[in-house]
């Protein structure tokens, strides 16, 4: 974790000016203004210019429409996932696995002339801005596509194995889903032998497509990565049930991700999934204050992309006030801004929903710069303290602080947290982790074996 200096941070995060950035750019030449399918045809060759329903999506600076986007349909999407298997058996799972990871490295590689392209459309659709889409979205799509990539001669010391008929992997994204987060999955399924389908959700359907051009750019047989974007629930059963289908890499909600399972428990397919839970720093009295209030400060930058589950504080009332005077300050002055300003520490929430309650929890507007473009998804950054019954603040760039009697006050109040840090001391029991994309890979990769 980098550790922010917070008079730096006052003064290099934080603005109360907005200079005038000039005009931005708009989605990159690879994103056309329609999203279609990856269809075992060429889709818009084969079976005509726009064979599904359209779906909007909307740019969270605006509200306006940016793109569209196809609905796959049931039978549509059950062609895509024959199409993949069939490629993975005639063009890939064959391959030796040196010679797998020889195509995989060049991916990790190949991502370096795709940073800018798939940073812009990650701010234009859901908002991330810019500067964090090259400094930490970039360098861990590296890592944990290389990461991957060198399991592909090592799969038995991990606990898996190759796939010599290929199959299927299905990787559901939503605009949750970080570069790494797709692209680690995509090189993990890839490696055992299968194809991937990008069961992309509207607002990363713009993304899914970025990663199948740049995956076939390495080298990768065309058609072994496809993209099927939509939310249609008749396409998702047909992926679901199909017979060639290997496991599914989903994230999403609770209430998301419970059909997915039920769906295939039916099967026996494995689902390894990242639920939104909440991340819960806990603030014990002997941790370094500095160091909380630079990471709270990082977490309000970060807001829903990092933290989609909502980022809440269990401080012990000893130290609540002192904490809360140090980091509040800098966070509730972080710069919002345009998310392809590279100056934008705070760029709009990824859906209108989310903004409207994060503007109820700190009841103002005041922390928003004047200027920004009207009907935006904006939320002020702050810091929010929560009583003991009160509801916690949304995914976003406000944070939840609530106090606690003592160690063993926080450890009851973890129920439903995704991960957890502990300042300055334990609690005395096993805390869920920060997700790690190469971990996950890891865990797809044992899913995967025959």
């Amino acid at each position: 974790m980098t550790t922010l200096d917070l008079p730096a941070a006052a003064d290099s995060l934080a603005a109360v000016s907005q200079p005038d950035p000039g005009p931005f750019p708009s989605l990159p030449d690879e994103v056309p203004a329609v999203v279609l399918a990856d269809g075992p045809a060429g889709h818009a060759d084969g079976r005509g210019p726009v064979p599904g329903e359209l779906l909007d999506v909307l740019a969270p600076t605006t509200g306006e429409r940016l793109l569209q986007v196809e609905d796959t349909g049931p039978e549509l999407v059950g062609d895509i996932a024959s199409a993949v298997a069939a490629t993975s058996r005639s063009d890939w799972a064959w391959l030796s696995p040196e010679d797998r990871a020889r195509f995989l490295f060049a991916v990790a590689d190949v991502l370096a002339d795709h940073v800018r392209a798939l940073a812009v459309t990650a701010a234009l659709t859901t908002g991330r801005p810019l500067a964090a889409g090259f400094t930490v979205d970039a360098p861990a799509a590296h890592a944990a596509a290389f990461s991957a990539a060198g399991w592909a001669d090592k799969l038995p010391a991990v606990g898996a194995a190759h796939r010599p008929g290929g199959g299927v992997v299905a990787v559901l994204t939503t605009w949750r889903t970080s570069t790494a987060d797709a692209l680690s999955a995509v090189v993990a399924a890839l490696v055992t032998g299968c194809g991937v389908v990008l069961r992309a959700r509207p607002a990363a359907a713009a993304s899914a497509r970025q990663i199948v051009r740049l995956v076939e750019e390495a080298g990768v047989p065309a058609g072994l990565v496809r993209s099927a974007p939509g939310a249609d629930a008749a396409a998702d059963a047909a992926l679901w049930s199909h017979p060639e289908l290997v496991a599914v890499r989903a994230d999403g909600s609770v209430e998301d991700l419970r059909g997915v399972g039920v769906a295939l428990a039916h099967s026996g397919t494995p689902l390894l999934q990242r639920v939104d839970a909440p991340h819960v720093d806990v603030v014990l009295p002997s941790a370094d204050l500095e160091a909380v209030a630079a990471a709270l400060v990082e977490a309000a930058v970060g807001g829903a992309h990092e933290r989609p589950g909502g980022s809440r504080v269990l401080v012990v009332r000893s130290v609540a006030d002192a904490l809360v005077a140090r980091a509040s300050p800098v966070v509730a002055r972080l710069r919002t801004g345009h998310p392809l300003d590279r100056a934008t520490a705070v760029g709009p929430v990824p859906t209108p929903h989310l903004a409207r309650a994060a503007r109820e929890v700190l009841d103002a507007t005041a922390g928003l710069p004047p200027g920004l473009p009207e009907g935006g998804w904006w939320a002020p950054p702050g810091m929010a303290t929560i009583g003991r019954h009160s509801a916690w603040p949304p995914p976003g760039p406000v944070l939840g602080v609530r106090t606690v009697r003592s160690t063993e006050d926080a450890l009851n109040q973890l129920a439903g947290a995704g991960s957890v840090t502990v300042w300055g001391g334990e609690l005395g029991a096993e805390v869920p982790a920060p997700p790690d994309p190469r971990r996950d890979a890891l865990d797809l990769l044992r899913a995967c074996r025959a």
